[in-house]
């Protein structure tokens, strides 16, 4: 499965084709990296307008409540001008996709789940999260998110992912700003529709976003990245030893460190998060072998060492994840945000 990953990753070429090439690419990436923005991140991850509301494409009733099917207008516009021709030839990114287990009576809390990287199916992820028992036996209201270029936003002829995030460095970047807008101008709608406590959870990808968004966000009231790297950058380095991109990335003169200036703007590392360090839980899988356990410590020593759980099972086949649904209920209700069992 990783050497697959690997592949559809690999197999795009690096959009530079000389040092000088590459050199002016970073230049003009400073528009997502400089430290200005670094300090103040909401001149790009701030959505620019609130989401505009749309009945459900699609809803059916559950157990004590609906499922709907959204799809709404994106608030994101491109930052690099270059970028826009590009985007609007991608068909299925100017909408955004989300999924709401909703309950009849208004929730004591909910959660907005992001996937990982390469899928976005929500049937998968009703697995994967054990959405049913989040919904029916803990009470919340549940909301999926598919991230651009995933799922029902492939493109087509692409794989769900394939585009993002990539050896592409503007369009990475692009794609998170557009994700992290869609998800704060999400968090406003939910948030005006029930004004009870929300957090964020998501998985590989997702984990990694989720992070981000408990990074610039201070609505959140919890945050839950699930075997999440704490820097692309360096994950997808490390995971590129040996291949031929790889060198090819070093003879025109890219590096660790310019790598990860370039995806500064979306690392959790760059930020010291808004979400209490009570209300964060960093969640690993003991045979990981693609975000292995250093890649987690980095982001459990940059968040101050918070709540942390180990499953058992590896990235691709979670054996044992249901015990870190039972340790989220666990520590949901000690902090209050769920009511204590009888």
């Amino acid at each position: 499965m990783f050497r697959a990953l690997r592949q559809i990753f690999l197999r795009q070429p690096i959009p530079a084709a000389t040092p000088a090439e590459l050199d002016a690419l970073l230049e003009a990436n400073l528009r997502y990296s400089a430290p200005a923005i670094l300090r103040d991140p909401d001149q790009l991850l701030a959505p620019r307008a609130p989401l505009v509301r749309r009945a459900p494409v699609r809803q059916k009733n559950v157990r004590g409540g609906t499922l709907s099917h959204y799809r709404l207008p994106t608030p994101y516009a491109p930052i690099d001008p270059d970028y826009l021709p590009r985007f609007r030839r991608y068909q299925g990114l100017s909408e955004l996709h989300v999924f709401a287990w909703r309950h009849d009576r208004p929730a004591p809390l909910s959660v907005l789940l992001l996937h990982g990287w390469g899928v976005g199916d929500r049937r998968l992820h009703e697995v994967e999260f054990n959405i049913g028992r989040l919904y029916r036996q803990l009470g919340l209201d549940v909301y999926f998110y598919v991230a651009p270029f995933h799922g029902l936003r492939r493109p087509p002829g692409h794989r769900s992912g394939e585009l993002h995030p990539s050896v592409d460095i503007v369009r990475s970047n692009e794609a998170f700003v557009q994700t992290v807008q869609e998800l704060r101008a999400l968090i406003s709608m939910i948030k005006e529709g029930n004004g009870a406590p929300l957090g964020v959870m998501g998985s590989s990808l997702g984990g990694y976003t989720s992070a981000l968004l408990a990074s610039i966000d201070d609505r959140l009231s919890f945050a839950v990245p699930i075997i999440a790297p704490a820097s692309l950058a360096d994950l997808f380095w490390e995971q590129g030893e040996g291949e031929s991109v790889h060198e090819e990335a070093r003879a025109l003169g890219m590096t660790l460190e310019r790598f990860r200036a370039a995806w500064a703007l979306h690392s959790p590392l760059s930020y010291q998060p808004k979400v209490p360090r009570s209300h964060r839980l960093i969640v690993g899988a003991s045979n990981d072998g693609l975000v292995t356990r250093p890649h987690v410590d980095a982001l459990w020593e940059h968040w101050g060492r918070p709540r942390r759980f180990e499953f058992t099972g590896g990235h691709v086949l979670q054996v044992g994840r249901g015990a870190y649904v039972r340790e989220l209920a666990t520590w949901l209700r000690e902090l209050g945000l769920l009511p204590t069992r009888p």
